[in-house]
């Protein structure tokens, strides 16, 4: 490491107080989604900081046709889908660079919780273990702490670091704020990657943790399944047709395509580690997964019941499209209502975006993955997610190498009451960001 890499290591030191108050400042304002409000309050503090460094900003709200690929209907979202873009121009010739992290907050659930959720509470240890970068600086909690505003914190941190010390960029920068990647980012970097108004060479996603670096994540569609039937008196059932009944039917079919179709479809990731609680179920890489998430129906016991409805998550290998998918799905349950003079079904899609994997003998991430253990001392594994990201936007819309990497771990609680995330880990992703960011886009 080179003397003024040193010199920006050393300022992201000294700007950990500053970190830690504007961290406070956002993770105050709930932008849980749904139904993902007050976006446009939190792109409002970071652009004004960005600009104070430079950076060309732009606000961009995601029109109609996003909001209806989102699913807003269905999801009840509500509030501007705003998005910040971020640009600074290189001095030269060099690639382009683009991080991202979201705003939104996964949902707050109401109980449980042992401290204010939006409150940015400090204290000296996690009750519920250490980070191993944990130096003695503190723990920060509230919803969003890892996921992903404390991201969002090390982001800016690291580039007022960069700045501070006269450091100039050869290549250029995007930095992008995003809503709604906890309901698939469809109106978030979907929308800014789709229509052209971020495109780079290289991409960083801040949305993982410091444990690993996210190289495969699984897609996804959101399915709505409604059942039709025959209202009619609970005690003459015979002369109705029971909608909940009709949906258990589709579900045997359904659980049956998952146990013995989805299970035994896999992508293999060499060199891409799934976790060990996966693999003590057998599940090494990405494997096609299907989840009935919710289902409502009927009015009370003695009617029959005319309408039953659920939503029901498709987990998606990488390469697995959503033509393909929309079909097979179609087909089980058409194979059923064949069976049955009496189903009547209606499929909608609420939202769907695709899987990805990056290789772990991608020159990039290899590379990333070297500069990460160089700035903080630990070579973290190339990891993957049955779960999806908006690194999905990035690599499968974007094409461009990616790598994901964000603050957090088992001790932190994500998605979870009293989340939490070491201070001392913040500072050293910001470290890390910082690094990545002088040697691929060339320091002078």
């Amino acid at each position: 490491m080179n003397k003024r890499e040193t010199e920006v290591f050393q300022t992201i030191e000294e700007g950990r107080d500053r970190m830690v108050r504007l961290l406070q400042q956002i993770l105050r304002i709930d932008t849980q989604v749904p139904p993902g409000d007050d976006y446009d309050k939190v792109c409002g503090i970071l652009e004004e900081r960005y600009r104070g460094l430079g950076y060309a900003t732009s606000l961009h709200e995601a029109p109609e046709k996003y909001m209806r690929l989102s699913g807003a209907k269905h999801i009840c979202l509500d509030g501007p889908r705003t998005n910040l873009v971020a640009r600074l121009k290189g001095t030269g010739k060099g690639p382009t660079l683009h991080i991202s992290a979201h705003t939104d907050l996964a949902a707050i659930q109401k109980q449980g919780w042992t401290v204010d959720p939006l409150a940015g509470e400090i204290t000296k240890t996690s009750r519920y273990g250490k980070s191993i970068f944990d130096k003695g600086g503190g723990y920060i909690w509230g919803r969003g702490v890892g996921d992903d505003k404390g991201e969002t914190a090390a982001l800016l941190l690291a580039l007022e670091a960069i700045n501070e010390t006269s450091v100039k960029l050869k290549g250029d920068l995007i930095v992008t704020a995003n809503c709604d990647e906890e309901i698939g980012g469809v109106a978030g970097l979907g929308y800014l990657i789709r229509e052209g108004i971020v495109k780079a060479d290289l991409g960083i996603q801040l949305d993982g943790s410091m444990t690993g670096i996210g190289l495969s994540a699984m897609g996804r569609t959101r399915f709505l399944i409604r059942t039709l039937g025959k209202s009619y008196h609970g005690q003459v059932p015979i002369l109705g047709v029971n909608a909940i009944e009709k949906m258990s039917k589709l579900n045997v079919a359904l659980n049956d395509y998952w146990r013995n179709v989805l299970l035994r479809r896999k992508y293999p990731t060499p060199g891409i580690d799934f976790g060990e609680g996966l693999r003590a179920r057998g599940v090494e890489c990405p494997t096609g997964m299907l989840n009935i998430g919710t289902i409502r129906g009927g009015v009370q016991g003695a009617t029959v019941p005319d309408l039953c409805e659920e939503e029901v998550l498709r987990g998606m290998i990488p390469g697995e499209t959503y033509e393909g998918t929309q079909a097979e799905f179609k087909a089980v349950l058409d194979g059923v209502k064949s069976t049955d003079a009496d189903l009547q079904y209606q499929l909608e899609t609420i939202n769907f975006r695709e899987g990805y994997v990056v290789s772990a003998t991608d020159p990039y991430a290899l590379e990333c993955q070297a500069l990460i253990q160089e700035a903080v001392g630990v070579k973290l594994p190339f990891t993957g997610t049955l779960a999806s990201t908006d690194m999905n936007y990035q690599v499968v819309d974007g094409h461009m190498p990616c790598v994901n990497f964000g603050v957090g771990g088992p001790y932190s609680n994500g998605h979870g009451q009293d989340e939490n995330a070491s201070i001392d880990e913040i500072i050293e992703c910001a470290k890390a960001v910082a690094l990545i960011t002088m040697r691929k886009l060339g320091a002078q």
